[in-house]
């Protein structure tokens, strides 16, 4: 017998955080380094919080940007720790990422810049190579 899988609602994101630092007197180096300092969740209830991270920097230290956003989860069940730790690690931040990747864009562009797109991830096969090692 198959098992139900849960249902969900996306009830939206805030940033909650957010720090850039741009050097003044020379052109931005477009040659960035992306990382998550990590994903954390928390859970209340059916109700899900997902804290998610990235920070870009370049080699010439010409930029650094650092954003935390926090997203908003509601199942109708509860969930087994399989089931958080699958839709924590992949789903949430790739459901999150185009939102955090839009702010970064958006910000970077109006602040003189050419605007800074962040290249997509595929979230999924990032877990799955982890998994793998």
């Amino acid at each position: 017998m198959a098992s139900e899988q849960a249902k969900f609602k996306f009830r939206g994101y805030r940033i909650t955080e957010a720090t850039m630092h741009i050097a003044a007197d020379r052109k931005v180096d477009q040659q960035l380094n992306v990382s998550f300092p990590g994903i954390r969740y928390n859970t209340q209830d059916h109700t899900y919080t997902l804290i998610l991270g990235v920070t870009v920097t370049n080699e010439d230290k010409s930029l650094d940007i650092s954003v935390e956003m926090i997203g908003f989860f509601e199942f109708d069940r509860d969930l087994s720790q399989k089931e958080k730790d699958c839709f924590f690690s992949a789903n949430a931040p790739a459901i999150m990422f185009p939102y955090l990747r839009a702010y970064i864009s958006t910000v970077t562009g109006t602040a003189g810049i050419e605007p800074i797109i962040l290249p997509t991830i595929n979230f999924a096969e990032a877990l799955r190579k982890v998994e793998a090692k």
